[in-house]
């Protein structure tokens, strides 16, 4: 069956379009408005005039006072939104990277996707159209068991909540923007300054708040000591999925609060309580035996899954090096 597959740039020109996976909402155009050097896609399946599936894309440039294609990278997270079960995903999804690599060929340097979970999916469709695998892995609580979030931490997770808690470390709801500004400063100084430490500028989180924590779609929830704002993190919600957008702490004075420890067992504790089935981590990173990111999310009781970040480069030459390289 042929489907006819269109892009849009522009909210305004979308049909209706369901919310299903969550870096695939319509809504996602608003998170970048105004916001520089970031230029939302989205390119959408139709069978007749009925809309069956739609990707989300983002085309980031990597500086203010770069420009030209070299210096612009493409960004898909996630599997496509499919509106039904009926559909043959692959197929369309072919058509849609496909798509894809038309559209912003001559406009970035590399198209990247993440987060698709099953290493599996859309493996022809990659190959075909000549991306290269990296090996990554996803984290996901599960919170329908039988064993509470509470029992499924290490014990090392269990001491450092506990004396959190009894030095007096809270975790509070985002209700209003003034806190925004704060909030951003103390996101970045954690990052600092590297040009491989990105975050988006203020106006994302301006606009997460007032498209997403305004619609209860996301929710930001701030630690504190005190008066003072020593970390916090970002959520969006998808259905009975919580995913893990974001968390930040600050490292120093006051790492012997655990503040990201507190952030995530408060947030986890936050799903459970309001009956979602899944945590999600999102970008989990590589796992590695004795230090990283992966190795200190797992000991919240998730389990680690084995998955894919495609990767492919506009430039031939250099696409054809980089899959003899990985492959």
């Amino acid at each position: 069956m042929g489907y006819k597959l269109k892009t849009y740039y522009n909210k305004e020109d979308l049909p209706p379009l369901d919310d299903v996976n969550f870096c695939h909402y319509s809504s996602s155009f608003d998170l970048y408005e105004k916001v520089p050097c970031h230029r939302p896609l989205m390119i959408v399946a139709f069978d007749d005039e009925k809309p069956v599936a739609c990707m989300f894309a983002l085309i980031k440039r990597l500086h203010h006072f770069l420009f030209g294609p070299l210096f612009k990278q493409c960004y898909v997270s996630q599997k496509p939104s499919f509106f039904s079960d009926d559909i043959p995903q692959e197929e369309i999804f072919h058509q849609l990277v496909k798509t894809l690599i038309q559209e912003v060929r001559r406009k970035v340097f590399f198209i990247q996707f993440r987060n698709l979970d099953d290493p599996i999916f859309g493996y022809k469709a990659f190959r075909d159209q000549g991306f290269y695998s990296t090996k990554w892995i996803s984290i996901k609580n599960s919170l329908q068991r039988k064993r509470k979030i509470w029992d499924q931490l290490s014990s090392s997770r269990k001491n450092q909540v506990n004396k959190a808690k009894r030095k007096g470390v809270i975790v509070e709801e985002l209700s209003s923007e003034e806190k925004l500004p704060e909030v951003y400063r103390c996101i970045k100084k954690e990052r600092g300054s590297s040009f491989f430490r990105y975050f988006p500028p203020y106006q994302c989180l301006v606009n997460f708040y007032r498209h997403y924590v305004c619609k209860n779609k996301g929710k930001i929830f701030i630690t504190k000591y005190g008066q003072k704002i020593i970390g916090g993190i970002i959520l969006g919600f998808e259905k009975n999925k919580v995913y893990c957008l974001y968390y930040w702490r600050k490292k120093k004075k006051y790492k012997k609060l655990y503040p990201s420890v507190y952030s995530i067992w408060s947030a986890l504790q936050f799903a459970e309580n309001e009956g979602y089935l899944h945590f999600d981590f999102m970008d989990a990173g590589r796992i590695h035996k004795k230090k990283g990111k992966a190795l200190f999310l797992l000991q919240f009781g998730g389990k680690q899954k084995a998955t894919r970040r495609w990767n492919r480069f506009t430039s031939c030459l250099i696409n054809v090096i980089a899959n003899w390289i990985h492959n």
